[in-house]
């Protein structure tokens, strides 16, 4: 279970499978999970691209909220890059824009201050270890990481059991399967 921070969370970053499709079960969660925040005054925040970010910047704007999103330099995007979202972009309203894939994270991490993570690859793996240690280094005023859908709570639970994992880095993290459990944690956590 999170523990409290005091960090004041307005911004929550959405991670997840770029390659999701709109009728995916993580796509329609990330939207539902991304709506309920909004209506509740966050600010979603995502990497600009198709899949659970575009899901989350669809929920939010449905739910009357703000989008901000983190986009890489389209002249300096990878190999094997989910690019940016036509639909995405045009929804936000702010845009900022990276020149590299660790500037586009680095960027990610400094304006949210809570992240909710669905089901993804390689990438929402990148994203949350640097999350999860970042949340460590900042104990007390640490980013909470909410992992949400079913095939999280398995994989949380194992990698706190089978890794060294000091007791400050398992209270920044949670598990759900419920939006309603998401915006819960978030206002508990923030008092």
């Amino acid at each position: 279970m999170i523990s409290e921070t005091r960090k004041k969370i307005r911004r929550v970053a959405f991670f997840g499978d770029g390659s999701a499709k709109r009728d995916d079960k993580h796509f329609v969660e990330a939207e539902k999970v991304a709506k309920l925040l909004a209506e509740n005054g966050y600010i979603v925040v995502n990497g600009g691209g198709p899949g659970v970010m575009l899901a989350s910047t669809l929920g939010a704007k449905e739910g009357g909220g703000k989008v901000e999103t983190v986009v890489l330099n389209p002249k300096k995007e990878p190999g094997n890059y989910e690019g940016i979202d036509k639909s995405n972009m045009e929804l936000a309203d702010k845009v900022y824009t990276a020149n590299n894939y660790q500037e586009r994270m680095a960027k990610l991490v400094e304006i949210a201050d809570a992240f909710v993570v669905f089901k993804g690859g390689a990438g929402t793996l990148s994203e949350v270890g640097l999350t999860w240690e970042m949340a460590k280094f900042e104990y007390g005023r640490h980013e909470p990481l909410i992992f949400f859908g079913k095939c999280w709570k398995k994989i949380v639970k194992e990698i706190i059991n089978n890794l060294e994992m000091e007791e400050i880095e398992q209270d920044v993290v949670e598990t759900t399967s419920r939006p309603a459990k998401v915006l819960e944690i978030l206002k508990r956590v923030n008092r």
